[in-house]
C-alpha cells in the first residue's frame, strides 16, 4: 500500500514538472529606459604659432646695365616726311646706347680738320635684333682756333629704324648721305676738353628722296650730347 502511494506521488511530481516546463506566452515589453546624458566635448588643442619669414637672399651680381651702356651720352632725332604709301608722318626718338666693347664716340684729326664721330643705338645693342642706330661724323676746320669753320656732316646714317603709324602700319627707315658733299646745319656747338671731351650741338638735315627708304624728302633734326674719346 505504501508503495502504491509513493508511486502516485512520484507520478504527480513528474506531471507538475512537465506542465511547468511547457512554453508560456511572452509577456508585454516593458517601457524603454531614459537615454543617458551626452558626454562633454573634449578641449580643442592650441594652434601652433606661425614661424617668422626668413631673411632675403643677397642680390646677384649686376651685369652690364643702364649706366655702362649710356655713359657716353645720347643723340635725339626728330624726323618728318612722307611714308612709302604717301601718308605724312612725324617721329621722335632718343638714341642713347653704346656697346661696352667699343664706345662709338671718338674725336680725331685728319688734314687740319677735326672729326666728331658718334654712333648711338636705339636700344641695347645686339648683333641682329637691336640693330637700329644713328651715326654722325661732323667735320670742323681749324677746331678751337681763330677762323674755326664747321664743315658739316661727312657722314650721316640712320639704319633699321621702324616708323610705326597710328593706323598700325609701319616701314623700316634707312637713310644716308652717300655721294653728297658735306652738308647739314649745325648750331650751338660747345666742347669742354676738361669734362671728358664733352661735346654738344644741334643739327638739321634735309635728305633727298634717293637717300632714304621712304622714297620722299625727309627733314631730320635733333640734339647731340656726347663724350668723345681720343684713340692712342
Amino acid at each position: 500500500m505504501k508503495l502504491v502511494k509513493l508511486t502516485n506521488i512520484i507520478l504527480l511530481v513528474l506531471c507538475l514538472g512537465m506542465v511547468s516546463c511547457s512554453d508560456g506566452e511572452d509577456g508585454a515589453q516593458g517601457p524603454q529606459g531614459i537615454q543617458g546624458k551626452k558626454g562633454d566635448t573634449g578641449d580643442t588643442g592650441q594652434q601652433g604659432e606661425v614661424g617668422e619669414n626668413g631673411e632675403n637672399g643677397a642680390d646677384g651680381a649686376n651685369g652690364d646695365g643702364y649706366d655702362e651702356l649710356t655713359q657716353y651720352g645720347h643723340i635725339t632725332m626728330n624726323v618728318s616726311g612722307t611714308r612709302p604709301d604717301g601718308v605724312a608722318f612725324e617721329d621722335t626718338a632718343t638714341f642713347k646706347f653704346t656697346t661696352t666693347e667699343y664706345p662709338f664716340s671718338t674725336i680725331s684729326e685728319n688734314d687740319n680738320a677735326t672729326y666728331f664721330d658718334t654712333v648711338r643705338f636705339l636700344s641695347t645693342p645686339d648683333d641682329v635684333y637691336q640693330a637700329s642706330y644713328i651715326t654722325l661724323n661732323l667735320g670742323i676746320q681749324n677746331f678751337e682756333e681763330e677762323g674755326m669753320e664747321i664743315l658739316g656732316f661727312e657722314t650721316f646714317g640712320l639704319e633699321n629704324y621702324p616708323v610705326v603709324g597710328e593706323d598700325h602700319k609701319y616701314f623700316i627707315l634707312n637713310a644716308n648721305n652717300n655721294n653728297l658733299n658735306a652738308f647739314g646745319e649745325i648750331e650751338n656747338l660747345t666742347f669742354d676738353a676738361a669734362d671728358r671731351n664733352h661735346a654738344t650741338y644741334s643739327y638739321s638735315i634735309v635728305l633727298p628722296a634717293e637717300n632714304n627708304s621712304s622714297g620722299h624728302e625727309l627733314q631730320v633734326s635733333g640734339e647731340v650730347d656726347v663724350y668723345l674719346l681720343e684713340q692712342l
